[in-house]
């Protein structure tokens, strides 16, 4: 039992860690530009874009898969997998926004096209937006 709780405090330490890493510590609020609580699809939009520009090193407009994982987080080959959909190994503008796209749609549990900070802190939302904002 102790094993078992242990295990879990350092499993939510680890996925907490790796949140910071990616999305930092206050993505949600520096995305939400207006302070309503939510984030629009213009500040969607435009977080969105910001995040590419930052993958995007070589500033080629393509992200490649060690500008994307250059942060090291283990999840990062398969998010990039997922965003690539031609499969040619470079995930260009175009590809990161209609992924983005996809995963705000699986997290908008109201379906409004907005992310409320309760959307945005659930379980399911902190394994993949961390990529986008």
């Amino acid at each position: 039992m102790k094993k078992t709780i242990i295990v879990t405090l350092l499993f939510a330490a680890v996925a907490f860690l790796a949140w910071n890493v990616y999305a930092g510590p206050d993505a949600f609020t520096k995305a939400d530009k207006d302070k309503n609580g939510v984030i629009t699809t213009d500040e969607f939009e435009s977080a969105v874009t910001s995040k590419f520009k930052e993958y995007d090193k070589n500033n080629d407009g393509r992200i490649d898969v060690n500008e994307f994982s250059a942060k090291g987080h283990p999840e990062a080959v398969k998010e990039f997998k997922f965003m690539d959909r031609n499969n040619d190994g470079f995930v260009s503008a175009d590809e990161f926004y209609r992924a983005a796209i996809q995963r705000r749609d699986q997290l908008d549990f109201n379906r409004d096209s907005k992310i409320s900070k309760e959307e945005y802190n659930s379980n399911k939302a902190l394994p993949f937006l961390k990529f986008y904002f």
